[in-house]
């Protein structure tokens, strides 16, 4: 039985790759420089994406871990972002209070790692914090409760800050069990979070790797023009197939290794992927990802 789902992964896998294999590799296009605006904050880098739509891009070695958005809209603004500590949420409301005086009205909580009670419990009094029913779980499981205003969502939910739409979709299971994904269909950019990394392995502790797969593609069918992931630069469509690309090598690699046999000792010994060597964060994370991915493949594909 493993051995026949090894092969589906690796026939999608194949089949996938062929689909993109005739249109030439994009050259990237640069996206607007930093916004000249005298703002005090250190953890994000501005990035204009559209009129009204930002991209907050994490400044490294900066107490932000994660990239963000905000879109001002007519009469309010909306921001998204997520492992957002106290200071990380002032530095974001200073970047937006240097470009409009209209309220911070939602803040969308992209995702939450339970057991991480440091990170997005500081939102000050008043604050609206939008977030599906699986994050709610998980922060409501922790033994420091939220003392902000919580509304939560099964499916999806339209926001209109005026002159422009923000789309929220819950995806479900994929970097934690309950990811959200921004997109401005006016602007045509996504927020995808942590879902994508840009040269980067990412993180995984948390992830259901076939989830995640199918998110993947389904970020990708958007088709967005720009897309800010989790970590690195604002990208494109170009940049979700290419970490799909990398994640499904990865994942064919830890089914060969379950396929024969191996124990996750073995595995965690024998394992390399030296083509995606140059990747950020491979020689800090690969192991922690591998044994994520070990036992959630282990469970979900062995008798």
């Amino acid at each position: 039985m493993c051995r026949i789902l090894l092969i589906i992964l690796i026939l999608i896998y194949s089949m996938t790759t062929s689909s993109f294999a005739a249109p030439a590799k994009k050259k990237k296009s640069s996206v607007g420089s930093a916004v000249a605006v005298v703002t005090v904050q250190d953890s994000f880098q501005i990035e204009p994406l559209s009129a009204g739509v930002f991209a907050a891009i994490a400044k490294p070695d900066s107490k932000a871990t994660t990239n963000a958005i905000f879109v001002i809209g007519k009469e309010y603004v909306v921001a998204a972002g997520a492992h957002m500590t106290k200071e990380v949420i002032d530095d974001l409301r200073r970047a937006v209070a240097a470009r409009t005086t209209k309220p911070i009205r939602y803040f969308v909580l992209a995702h939450h790692h339970a057991g991480y009670t440091y990170v997005d419990f500081d939102f000050p009094p008043g604050q609206d914090v939008l977030m599906s029913w699986q994050t709610w779980k998980n922060i409501d499981s922790e033994v420091r409760k939220p003392e902000y205003s919580t509304m939560f969502f099964n499916e999806g939910l339209t926001l209109k800050p005026g002159g422009v739409s923000v789309v929220l979709t819950n995806i479900g299971k994929g970097h934690t069990d309950g990811d959200i994904v921004v997109f401005i269909p006016e602007a045509e950019v996504l927020f995808a979070s942590d879902l994508l990394y840009i040269n980067s392995v990412g993180y995984m502790g948390n992830g259901y790797m076939t989830d995640w797969l199918l998110a993947l593609d389904f970020l990708e069918q958007i088709d967005a023009k720009q897309i800010i992931p989790g970590y690195g630069p604002v990208g494109d469509s170009e940049d979700v197939y290419e970490f799909g690309q990398f994640f499904r090598d990865f994942l064919t690699e830890v089914l060969k290794c379950i396929e024969r046999g191996e124990t996750l000792e073995q595995t965690l010994a024998n394992f390399d992927l030296p083509q995606y060597h140059q990747m950020d964060g491979y020689e800090q994370l690969i192991q922690l990802n591998l044994k994520r991915a070990y036992g959630d493949l282990s469970n979900n594909f062995l008798p």
